[in-house]
């Protein structure tokens, strides 16, 4: 019968046609059971002794006997594919269980709507005397759960036998225990077979076991780039991991649900497998960013030795690898965070309000300028930017930037369609930021006006970017300088 095939007609209780459902013999393993079938011939119609035998026989040309034909399937496949195809379907539940610390419960199925995989089984015998390929004509109406809240009793009183109180679970050479209230929430039961099976819901023991390995495995790293000797490399990540992998289920299945309930719970349960962490940014998504050459560079000098040195030192060393992603804007302020003392920064001159003073992290606007630069030299976007509010001479007039926190913030933006890498590189009289990207701006300054506003100066400072196509793009910055110290606008 491999290739021959199960017609399921449907009708709805007014008669009219609601659909064919098709199965092939292999889906569901149909098949025609001959010793079965010819042990029913032979016996149909067959009389306890001789007589009345005999006037069998004698009637058999005018009296039909009735004999049944054997055929076999995988119920569970037919159960599977009626819900699968049935259209329209208001699929029944099951009875399952619910488990708590001092009791599991039993919760009550519900009858749904549709074909019925129980009538269309005890249909396939009358089906197959009719001939091939197999036809099945029902009504569709109430379908009640296949298995039955007898069943799910048996099953809560199993549940409590095999998780009778709390798990010590290994992983990764750790023991954690897992309460008792803990182990049987896990607990249901799956009616996909002929009988109601003890399991526990993947979701839910995963869930738990991330909460209490938390911390367990390792961080996974990013795949980076790095410049060394001015060659830029690509530096391949790697995973991490974590508790657990969706086989840890099954490893305590086969150790708690899957042994003899008469037998001793296991002292522990595992090792259980931990799950791969990929990286964010992996290989693949690292040479999508287009990061092959440096596109633009900038570099302000400053004096050896002084406290401030070390602030632009240690920004530089926050802010190398920094990776602004096509369209994306990138703040600094939001990934330095504020100076402070026990991250490594110290106190150096600041000019705050206009005026010359000492702070935490003084310094670090020579930074700022620095990047603010090599970004306008590679075409890139300000959408927030303040300028010193006195000039000062190592710095380009009128284009440059300071920073503070929380504010003002210096943001960058990427119009392009390309990754742009920070490398910011220092000595001790320098400070170089290099970015690192595909070409696509040609960016140059081509104009600077200035203006009063009240006693200070306005510097406004023309750029003009041409795209591949040719096309040019003209913006400004803009910078307001005091003529002197504590001098108001």
């Amino acid at each position: 019968m491999s290739e021959t095939t199960l017609l399921v007609r449907a009708s709805d209780r007014s008669g009219d046609d609601t659909g064919t459902m098709t199965f092939q013999a292999t889906e569901i393993a149909l098949a025609l059971d001959g010793e079965r079938t010819l042990a029913s011939v032979l016996s149909a119609g067959r009389q306890p002794n001789l007589a009345a035998r005999l006037l069998s026989w004698a009637l058999s040309p005018i009296r039909k006997r009735d004999a049944g034909v054997a055929v076999s399937a995988d119920h569970d496949a037919i159960y599977a594919l009626v819900a699968e195809r049935d259209k329209g379907r208001e699929p029944p539940t099951e009875p399952t269980i619910r488990g708590e610390e001092d009791e599991v419960h039993v919760v009550p199925g519900k009858p749904g709507k549709g074909v019925d995989a129980a009538t269309v089984i005890a249909s396939l015998p009358d089906a197959a005397r009719k001939g091939l390929p197999l036809k099945v004509s029902l009504e569709r109406g109430g379908v009640p759960p296949r298995h039955t809240l007898a069943e799910a009793r048996q099953a809560a009183a199993l549940a409590e036998r095999l998780v009778p109180g709390p798990l010590t679970l290994r992983a990764a050479g750790e023991s954690r225990t897992v309460p008792i209230e803990t182990a049987r929430s896990w607990l249901e039961t799956s009616g996909a077979a002929e009988t109601l099976q003890v399991t526990f819901d993947d979701t839910k023991t995963i869930e738990s076991l991330q909460s209490v390995f938390e911390g367990l495995g390792r961080d996974p790293v990013e795949a980076r780039f790095v410049v060394e000797g001015g060659v830029l490399k690509l530096i391949a990540g790697r995973d991490g991991t974590q508790c657990c992998d969706a086989a840890a289920v099954d490893v305590i299945e086969s150790e708690v649900l899957h042994r003899d309930p008469d037998s001793e719970p296991p002292d522990d349960v595992g090792p259980l497998p931990l799950a791969p962490v990929p990286p964010e940014r992996g290989l693949v998504e690292a040479r999508a960013l287009n990061i092959v050459e440096r596109i633009a560079e900038f570099t302000t000098p400053h004096k050896p030795g002084e406290p401030r040195v070390r602030n632009i030192h240690r920004i530089a060393d926050l802010m190398r690898g920094q990776i602004i992603e096509a369209g994306e804007t990138l703040s600094v302020n939001d990934i330095v965070g504020k100076r402070t003392a026990e991250r490594g920064f110290v106190s150096a001159p600041v000019i705050q309000d206009g005026s010359f003073g000492e702070g935490i992290g003084g310094g670090v606007s020579q930074f700022a300028t620095t990047l603010f630069n090599a970004s306008f030299l590679a075409g890139l976007e300000f959408p927030e930017y303040q300028s010193h509010s006195i000039y000062i001479s190592r710095y380009p007039y009128g284009r440059e930037a300071t920073l503070s926190f929380p504010r003002p913030d210096l943001k960058i933006h990427n119009p392009t369609p390309h990754g742009v890498l920070i490398w910011p590189t220092y000595t001790d009289t320098s400070i170089t930021v290099s970015l690192w990207s595909t070409k696509y701006f040609e960016s140059e300054q081509t104009g600077q006006t200035k203006g009063p506003r009240g006693a200070c100066t306005v510097v406004r400072t023309e750029r003009t970017r041409t795209a591949p196509d040719g096309t040019k793009k003209i913006d400004r910055v803009n910078a307001v300088y005091r003529p002197g110290e504590g001098v108001q606008c």
